[in-house]
């Protein structure tokens, strides 16, 4: 039978999720409407997208340029071995580019924003009044900013797939074609646009919740414990993707 000490522990967590939830509903609910956005907040916006997004851009591209290019390198020569070349590039399509580049860009952005937002939030801890109209420009330029990189990686793979299985030749153009029209049908393409989303959103409003944490918390219990909420999400979401594919 639980403890009264367990009951009270347990109560105090699902009110601390429930304060979660609440102002992450609240910072959505402020992101859709347009009067909030005013000068200040848009170009506040515009710096934490350009911190997120432009700034490590290169070096994100050359690192999925790299691997994408290693990893079709492995599973065409694998595939060549066993004779089923022909399922080269459908692998790194559906594995690849579906399932491990849309979460490798969500960490790569989330360990940039987190101690970003959490160093200049930290300040509004307590204070509601203020702390929508601060904490908005990092959701949304660190969602934008999943969103932005998730994107130009994926199109980076496949424009780096080809020439690694195929070389320069464009006989094989049209099949490559047809294979990604085949991998991203309509049911597909609109859970991955989803998953992508919800990442975004999550990746912008996780490191947000660090303004509801007391004064007196030390900073890396904080930041540690907004990264493990993070995380939490982020499989949550993965695993629902999985879980609707696999219907």
């Amino acid at each position: 039978m639980p403890t009264p000490k367990l009951l009270r522990q347990t109560a105090v967590w699902i009110h601390g999720q429930y304060r979660y939830l609440r102002f992450a509903a609240l910072l959505f609910i402020a992101a859709c409407s347009p009067r909030i956005h005013d000068r200040a907040t848009r170009n506040h916006t515009a710096r934490v997208l350009c911190a997120a997004a432009w700034q490590p851009l290169a070096g994100f591209l050359l690192a999925s340029l790299l691997i994408s290019a290693v990893l079709t390198r492995i599973v065409a020569v694998t595939a060549d071995s066993y004779g089923l070349t022909h399922l080269a590039l459908e692998a790194i399509l559906r594995v690849f580019v579906v399932e491990v580049l849309p979460l490798a860009s969500t960490l790569f952005v989330a360990m940039r924003a987190v101690p970003m937002a959490m160093q200049c939030l930290c300040a509004h801890a307590g204070h509601h009044d203020a702390v929508l109209r601060a904490a908005l420009p990092y959701a949304i330029g660190n969602a934008a900013a999943v969103v932005i990189l998730a994107v130009i990686g994926g199109f980076v793979t496949l424009l780096v797939a080809y020439p690694v299985v195929h070389g320069f030749s464009p006989w094989a153009l049209p099949a490559y074609g047809r294979l990604i029209g085949q991998v991203f049908d309509p049911v597909l393409a609109i859970g991955f646009a989803a998953k992508i989303a919800l990442f975004g959103i999550a990746v912008g409003i996780a490191p947000t919740t660090v303004a509801l944490d007391p004064r007196q918390r030390d900073p890396g219990l904080r930041e540690m414990r907004v990264m493990v909420r993070l995380l939490l999400v982020l499989v949550l979401i993965e695993a629902s993707f999985l879980m609707l594919r696999g219907f």
